[in-house]
C-alpha cells in the first residue's frame, strides 16, 4: 500500500527531475469502502467522500502554484494487468515544473488536508510524466478543430 511519497522519492525528484520543464502527473486511486481516520468517530463517510474533502483543498493548491486538473474519471476497466477491479478513479494534473509541484506540498493549509487523503485511500500511484511536446499539442488542437468542423 502506497499513500504518500517517501522523503527519499522527494529528494530524488529534487535532485534528478527539477529541470524547470512542465510535467504531467497521472494519479491512480483505490478508495477505502469506509474512511479510515485515526479518530474512528469520523469514519462514518466513504473513502471517496473523504477524498473529496482532500481534493477540494488540493485543487486550490494546484491552481495556486500554476497547475491545472486536465482530466478526472472513474475507471471503467483495467484491460492489462492482474488487478482488474483495484483502481476506482484516475486523475491527470499538469504542473509548470517539479519545483512548483513540490512548493504545493509545503503549503500549510494543503498539508492539513492530507488527513483526508490518508483516510480515503486504500492504495494509490502517482506517476510523473514529461509534458507533451509543442508540436503534439498543436496537432491535437488542429485535429480537434477539424473534427468539430467536419463532423458537426
Amino acid at each position: 500500500m502506497f499513500i504518500i511519497p517517501t522523503e527519499q522519492t522527494i529528494e530524488y525528484a529534487k535532485k534528478n527531475h527539477d529541470d524547470g520543464k512542465p510535467l504531467v502527473q497521472i494519479n491512480l486511486f483505490s478508495y477505502n469502502k469506509n474512511a479510515n481516520y485515526k479518530d474512528s468517530q469520523l469514519n462514518n463517510i466513504s473513502g471517496r467522500n473523504a477524498y473529496k474533502k482532500y481534493s477540494d483543498i488540493a485543487t486550490k493548491a494546484v491552481t495556486k502554484v500554476g497547475g491545472k486538473v486536465l482530466w478526472w474519471s472513474k475507471i471503467r476497466l483495467t484491460m492489462i494487468g492482474p488487478d482488474k477491479d483495484k483502481w476506482d478513479e484516475v486523475g491527470v494534473i499538469w504542473y509548470p515544473n517539479m519545483k512548483k509541484f513540490l512548493e504545493m506540498t509545503e503549503i500549510d493549509w494543503y498539508k492539513s488536508s492530507l488527513i483526508h487523503r490518508e483516510a480515503a485511500l486504500a492504495d494509490t500511484r502517482l506517476i510523473t510524466c514529461y509534458d507533451m511536446s509543442l508540436s503534439m499539442k498543436i496537432k491535437l488542437r488542429l485535429a480537434s478543430w477539424f473534427g468539430r468542423f467536419f463532423f458537426k
